[in-house]
């Protein structure tokens, strides 16, 4: 395997791997640990990448990291809202 193609999925990996910390934070421990509007934007700029990974430019592993980045952006905001949600129904 091309050095290249380590490092890609290397830092591929790290990044999927800065999500885990948020999603503890949010699923075990039900605190509103996100900035909603930067994971909005986050999430439109994952979900034109991702897009663009299976339209433009069909690169497998692409579409995997980007799918995933994606869908981590969306999953993180809908459990924060019901999290908020949550919140507003117990006070």
């Amino acid at each position: 395997m091309e050095i290249e193609k380590i490092i890609y999925i290397v830092i591929g990996i790290i990044m999927i791997i800065g999500y885990i910390p948020t999603f503890i934070d949010l699923i075990a421990y039900k605190k509103k640990a996100i900035n909603t509007m930067s994971y909005v934007l986050w999430g439109i700029a994952n979900g034109a990448t991702c897009y663009y990974s299976f339209v433009i430019l069909p690169d497998l592993l692409f579409q995997i990291m980007s799918s995933i980045h994606f869908f981590s952006c969306v999953s993180l905001i809908i459990i924060n809202s019901l999290i908020k949600e949550e919140a507003k129904a117990a006070s």
